[in-house]
């Protein structure tokens, strides 16, 4: 083949493929939709790419790389002045910006699990920040699963709640080894009979704890005077007290009947306190 002919011979859709790393797939779709005009044919039906063709195919491959839907890539194609390109672009930028803080964010967040040390990373962040923060030991796996539970139903705010609760805990060994010794003692309800007596005597002692650790929050400032259930919802609250008692581990019927006890004590206190609830 002669300098010439070589110079004067259109591209194949294969060969075109091949220069624009684009599928012949792809090369065809955006003739489908009218993105790139169809080429001349040549004696055989078969596509017949010159340069205007091939460098239209190449723009739409550098818009399309830098972000801009096809469809954004047609209005750049169709604009009459160089002002319109400018203002997709720069509503590109704009997209692309927000996309980069998204990003930007989700790394944080990433980073705060990992600093945190959890090997399960069920934490959201700002719980795992006040963990860190705390200098807490990082919980067992099904601790951090009813955080998790926590968070869904109740929002983000009530298992802050608890993470500072049990924060302030360490600041009073006191109370620290009495929940300790009173953890013992459920467990100890797990063989034991409904009508043992160290069921209403773990009832009675946990109430009286669940008392003496409020009033200490309290004096110390660090109890919440309400709950915060504005990200929660009645249907989610019944749910996840449904899945959390749908736990694979299940108490004892002893020890179900000393939280029961215990839940009635406290309750009686609250009352006691505060009257009936007439709304």
């Amino acid at each position: 083949m002669h300098a010439k002919d070589f110079r004067n011979k259109p591209l194949s859709i294969g060969e075109v493929a091949e220069l624009t790393s684009l599928t012949p797939r792809t090369i065809r779709y955006y003739h489908e939709i009218g993105l790139v005009p169809e080429p001349d044919r040549d004696g055989a039906g078969n596509r017949s790419y010159r340069m205007e063709g091939i460098t239209r195919l190449l723009w739409v491959q550098r818009m399309t790389a830098a972000g801009l839907s096809l469809e954004a890539v047609r209005e750049a194609a169709e604009a009459t002045d160089d002002q319109q390109v400018q203002t997709l672009l720069t509503e590109l930028d704009r997209v692309l910006a927000a996309k980069e803080e998204r990003l930007r964010q989700q790394r944080a967040a990433v980073a705060r699990l990992r600093e945190l040390g959890s090997t399960t990373g069920l934490f959201t962040p700002e719980v795992a920040a006040v963990y860190k923060a705390a200098g807490l030991e990082v919980p067992s796996k099904e601790e951090q699963e009813f955080m998790l539970l926590l968070e869904a139903t109740h929002g983000t705010g009530a298992a802050l709640d608890m993470v500072r609760a049990e924060a302030f805990l360490e600041t009073r060994p006191d109370l620290k080894a009495e929940g300790a010794r009173l953890a013992s003692l459920f467990d100890e309800l797990a063989d034991a009979d409904i009508d043992d007596p160290r069921v209403e005597r773990y009832a009675q002692e946990m109430a009286a704890y669940n008392a003496a650790v409020e009033a200490a929050e309290e004096a110390a400032g660090v109890h919440p005077t309400e709950p915060d259930l504005s990200e929660a919802d009645d249907r989610g609250i019944m749910l996840g007290s449904q899945a959390m008692g749908a736990a694979t581990v299940q108490p004892s019927p002893a020890q179900a009947r000393a939280v029961e006890r215990y839940l009635d004590l406290t309750m009686a206190d609250y009352l006691e306190k505060n009257g009936p609830d007439t709304e």
